[in-house]
């Protein structure tokens, strides 16, 4: 009588996803052969490193929207009447 051996349930790299789906005695084979989690580091925001908009830049922008939205809706009122 020949025995065959069983075969390897992990033939690939081994996603959190299938653990996290796998029954119970599956699972705990599976996280013995994930990798152990990356230590967290820290992130640090980026500088600012060139001119930022003043007031009056900013105050000239708000002006043109302000322009482009209300010059073509007084037109279209003064053109109707």
């Amino acid at each position: 009588m020949d025995a065959a051996p069983a075969p390897d349930i992990f033939l690939g790299p081994v996603s959190p996803e299938l653990v996290l789906v796998s029954p119970p005695e599956v699972r705990r084979l599976a996280l013995g052969l994930l990798p152990s989690p990356p230590a967290a580091r820290q992130v640090l925001p980026p500088t600012v490193s060139g001119p930022e908009l003043g007031s009056v830049e900013l105050a000239a922008v708000w002006l043109f929207c302000i322009a482009m939205t209300l010059g073509p809706m007084l037109f279209m009122l003064l053109a109707s009447s």
